[in-house]
């Protein structure tokens, strides 16, 4: 029986360390956030941003985060801004169906007769010509709510695009933190294997002199093994997190700014009231609403009768005696009135009134989901904070029982077995502060994704210091 205590005694520490690696490598992602997170689209004024502080390190990287080239220049951005200016077009092929046009048709050519009455045949040129100026009055509204409808549909290319440079921002900042984490991960086994490497050499001496035996050294050997295996699963998770920075051309060095320079605070109800003033995906679902609702706006326009005007000056001669010059002008007056007999306008608008119905429920997910996320991150947070703490005191006691151990190994009261358990409970108690710094860091960065912060954070060249001030 006690040597079966002594078994489960020896490989706990080990089964802790490999779940807390795994952990850390399984939330390395971070919080998944529902959608594309937060935005600078509708910019909160200043008043409603707490002052950030200074203290940043702003070392030259490639690819700066701090820069807003890296960001503006990402190709989903990019991509973003571009369906921005197509759907600004679209207020301008509006605004063209409420104008007067003009069109000139002519024509040049040849023609043959055969007159019957004189026995013979005549041929010669001809041409014709046609200026027209049509001019509308009255369409039904159907150009105003088509402009409106492309307005909304600009805003929300806007907060679109914002929501893309968020959601591109947010991705970095995980990847950043995701290496760091991993990479602390690693010194943090490497200063244990080279524990086990001292200690190691110290049980060679021991064996030689009789003190010691094969089995601790072997212990020893196995251990380092298995933390060779980890630092491998560690330098795997980096890899795997530097995709978003290879992607961007940032490095994975690159130093991130103080996330406490954005004052977050503490009250998870402002939070939420800054979130939802400032996230673009409710930007964004507050202009489908009223795009859908002009929309319905201009397909009821269609059942509505159009008044036009036309002026036109017209003229046609022909070299055929039997062919009179005509040259002359018109003006009228169009009156179009549709009767939707075969019930296409009246589906559209039925069509568009449903669209509308769908856009009101997305802008209750939107508020929702934001909402949620920031509940979410912000428990989380809280959640970190203690994990922090705990993993802080748990630290110093394994720092304090590592060193008496060591001491009492010393004078033989303790065994070889005790101080690989120490140097192995300091490592896992080091690998559990490390998971605490990610994820309350992760928390934080999403709590200022979610808000609109971010954005202000990363995309300013000269960092938080000009956030503060404007």
């Amino acid at each position: 029986m006690a040597r079966k205590l002594q078994n489960c005694w020896r490989i706990t520490p080990l089964v802790m360390l490999a779940v807390a690696s795994m952990a850390m490598t399984g939330c390395a992602g971070g919080p998944g956030r529902q959608v594309a997170a937060a935005s600078g689209c509708t910019a909160t004024p200043a008043s409603d941003c707490p002052p950030a502080n200074t203290g940043v390190d702003t070392g030259s990287v490639t690819g700066s985060v701090h820069g807003l080239g890296v960001i503006s220049t990402a190709p989903e951005v990019m991509a973003a801004q571009a369906r921005r200016d197509a759907a600004a077009e679209e207020i301008e092929k509006a605004r063209a169906t409420a104008r007067p046009d003009a069109s000139f048709v002519a024509s040049l050519g040849g023609a043959t007769e055969r007159n019957e009455a004189y026995s013979g045949q005549n041929s010669g040129g001809a041409y014709s010509y046609a200026l027209s100026v049509d001019i509308p009055l009255y369409q039904g509204g159907r150009p105003q709510a088509a402009m409106e409808a492309a307005h909304a549909d600009l805003r929300a290319a806007e907060h679109l695009t914002v929501d893309r440079r968020i959601s591109t921002t947010y991705e970095l900042a995980l990847s950043l933190l995701r290496i760091r984490q991993q990479r602390e991960l690693i010194a943090t086994l490497d200063r244990q294997r080279s524990m086990l490497s001292s200690l190691r050499s110290e049980l060679r001496a021991e064996l030689a002199a009789g003190q010691a035996s094969r089995v601790d050294v072997d212990d020893t050997d196995r251990q380092i093994a298995r933390i060779d295996v980890l630092r491998e699963t560690a330098r795997l998770a980096t890899a795997d997190a530097s995709r978003s920075t290879d992607r961007l051309g940032v490095s994975g060095t690159a130093p991130l700014p103080d996330i406490s320079g954005l004052g977050l605070g503490e009250s998870q109800q402002a939070l939420i009231d800054l979130a939802l003033r400032n996230n673009p995906r409710i930007g964004e679902s507050a202009a489908r609403v009223d795009a859908a609702a002009a929309r319905i706006t201009e397909a009821k326009g269609e059942m509505l009768p159009t008044v036009s005007a036309r002026l036109q000056a017209i003229g046609e001669d022909s070299e055929l005696p039997s062919v009179d010059r005509n040259h002359g002008g018109r003006a009228e007056v169009r009156l179009s009135m549709p009767f939707n007999l075969n019930g296409a306008t009246s589906a559209t608008v039925r069509q568009r009134s449903d669209e509308k119905r769908a856009a009101l429920f997305d802008s209750d997910a939107a508020r929702r989901g934001v909402a949620a996320a920031v509940r979410s991150a912000f428990e989380r947070r809280l959640q970190a904070r203690r994990m922090l703490t705990l993993s802080q005191a748990e630290l110093r006691s394994a720092k304090s029982m590592l060193s008496g151990v060591r001491a009492e190994r010393k004078v033989g009261e303790r065994s070889t077995f005790d101080e690989i358990r120490a140097i192995e409970n300091l490592t896992a108690a080091e690998t559990n502060l490390n998971s605490a710094k990610y994820e309350l860091q992760a928390a934080e960065y999403t709590l200022a994704a979610e808000t609109g912060m971010i954005d202000r954070l990363f995309s300013n060249p000269a960092g938080p210091a000009a956030v503060a001030a404007k």
